[in-house]
């Protein structure tokens, strides 16, 4: 186990010879990460390792790159889309007036399976009901990797399991081995870069005023340290609407829980209602 000395000195590298602050994140997870390092690089210790990451910016962008965690499914968390399917967007549909759209941000998104799932959702839901629908996705993430993936939309046969058949019929095109995403569901999607833990912004540029019905950020939260962490969930119920929904990953909810300006919606869904401003300082 890296000790916190070593800890120390990896930071501090990471820092001053690469300008990468890892400061913000659990301890534990930038151990486990950089032990994931060694062991790939066939490194034994840990000062073999910090001579190896001052010397070389390839594996700094290596070590940067595993703490962004990529992995996500559509439809992932089944608790969490029935309540989006059966009365949250339903709900907010009805508060929009004709002209009204439906704004939602998926703060890392990764490799895009969580803006889709919801679109498909939305387009449902404009089908069924016969209304027409205005709905608008700003989904971000820090990984240029993930987000051309996002962009391209098409996934091996593994990462369609979750979607129900009449859904990989109507959305999806089959490629070779690849499904590809209707152009229908991508023109509603405007995927771009973004850090959460930008000081200079409340809320992604392409949104142009935030004002979100509803906010994904689901595990990312539980990757920070308190205070980034407080940081980041502050900046989610500023770009929220007055009635605006946060969603988090079920591991967060002890971390959302009791926060000024958001009650839990949907118990035991990790899913919370933005109840009022609260203490945002």
């Amino acid at each position: 186990m890296l000790t916190d000395h070593a800890l120390n000195d990896v930071v501090l590298v990471m820092d001053t010879v690469h300008g990468f602050d890892l400061s913000v994140f659990d301890e534990s997870f930038v151990q486990k990460a950089v032990g994931n390092r060694c062991t790939a690089k066939e490194i034994k210790t840990f000062p073999e390792y910090i001579t190896y990451l001052s010397n070389n910016m390839l594996e700094a962008k290596a070590l940067v790159d595993s703490l962004n965690i990529n992995h996500t499914d559509f439809f992932r968390n089944s608790l969490v889309f029935a309540n989006l399917e059966q009365w949250i967007l339903p709900k907010l549909v009805e508060q929009k007036s004709g002209s009204g759209e439906l704004r939602i941000w998926s703060a890392g998104c990764s490799s895009g399976q969580e803006p889709y799932s919801a679109a498909m959702l939305l387009d449902e839901y404009s089908k069924t009901s016969g209304k027409a629908l205005r709905y608008r996705i700003i989904a971000t993430d820090i990984s240029q990797t993930a987000l051309e993936t996002a962009n391209k939309g098409e996934y091996n046969e593994d990462a369609v399991q979750n979607i129900r058949g009449r859904q990989l019929k109507e959305y999806f095109t089959k490629k070779g081995n690849l499904y590809g995403i209707s152009p229908r569901l991508k023109e509603h999607i405007n995927f771009s870069a973004y850090d959460l833990l930008d000081k200079n912004s409340l809320h992604p540029h392409e949104s142009i005023f935030g004002n979100f019905d509803i906010v994904f950020c689901s595990n990312v939260l539980f990757y920070y340290r308190p205070e980034p962490q407080r940081y980041i969930l502050q900046k989610l119920i500023r770009s929220m609407n007055k009635d605006g929904y946060l969603i988090t990953g079920e591991a967060e909810m002890s971390l959302v829980l009791n926060k000024d300006g958001l009650q839990t919606a949907a118990p035991p869904a990790p899913i919370f209602m933005k109840s009022r401003i609260g203490d945002l300082r």
